[in-house]
């Protein structure tokens, strides 16, 4: 099982799809009933690839039914904010931005955020307002040199805030923004990451027109591209 994970994974990241999931279908076929009990890394990575493999091979329906089954065998922040991650994209590619919604939100639920699909303007701002009062007297251009951030929750939970900036795009301006905020924030107490650049750029375009800030805006896009250019 663990060779025929390994073939998978190889064969996936070559774009062959489908050899990748009759690989990793023969592995899952190979496993013991307490596999779950004596060795669960081994079939959650298999389930795991399996579920990406449905889903870039357009076998959606499957891909849904096997990530919801492996939500419930995730044990902490990061095996959560991956199995997430894979069903925002779902979600999103089925049109279904309100479900993608619901699954970051349930993730972010298990870290103590409490979040409505729908927040208030009030609350968004309240989040903004904080990004300034981390930020203190540091330039906005100095964040580029904040440290790397090695955190695996906060890596994970940044992971899941990118995801769920795209249905909330779709679903309500007050989401967008309460996301956007909280993913900057996050970087700043925790450090940069790949998450970090989308999050400064978001914001970067919604600071103007929600928050009446635009300088602050660009100064903030412009982050957003320096942190991929040279770090």
């Amino acid at each position: 099982a663990t060779l025929n994970l390994l073939a998978g994974k190889r064969a996936k990241a070559s774009t062959a799809y489908v050899s990748a999931l009759n690989y990793l279908t023969a592995g899952a076929a190979l496993l013991a009933e307490d596999c779950w009990v004596r060795r669960r890394e081994l079939p959650f990575a298999l389930e795991l690839n399996r579920a990406e493999c449905e889903f870039l091979t357009d076998a959606l329906a499957e891909a849904e039914q096997r990530l919801e089954a492996l939500s419930a065998h995730a044990t902490d922040p990061v095996e959560r904010a991956t199995v997430a991650c894979l069903r925002v994209d779902l979600y999103v590619t089925l049109n279904q931005s309100l479900r993608a919604v619901a699954v970051g939100l349930d993730f972010l639920r298990h870290l103590g955020i409490e979040w409505s699909p729908h927040p208030t303007a009030e609350e968004a701002r309240r989040e903004y307002e904080r990004i300034w009062s981390i930020l203190g007297d540091r330039p906005i251009e100095a964040l580029v040199e904040l440290p790397l951030s090695s955190d695996p929750a906060s890596l994970a939970t940044l992971d899941v805030l990118t995801k769920l900036a795209v249905p909330a795009l779709y679903t309500d301006a007050n989401l967008l923004s309460l996301v956007s905020c909280r993913a900057v924030n996050l970087s700043l107490e925790s450090g940069n990451c790949d998450a970090s650049s989308l999050a400064y750029s978001v914001l970067g375009f919604i600071a103007g027109p929600r928050f009446g800030d635009y300088q602050a805006g660009f100064r903030f896009g412009q982050l957003g591209y320096d942190l991929v250019e040279k770090r």
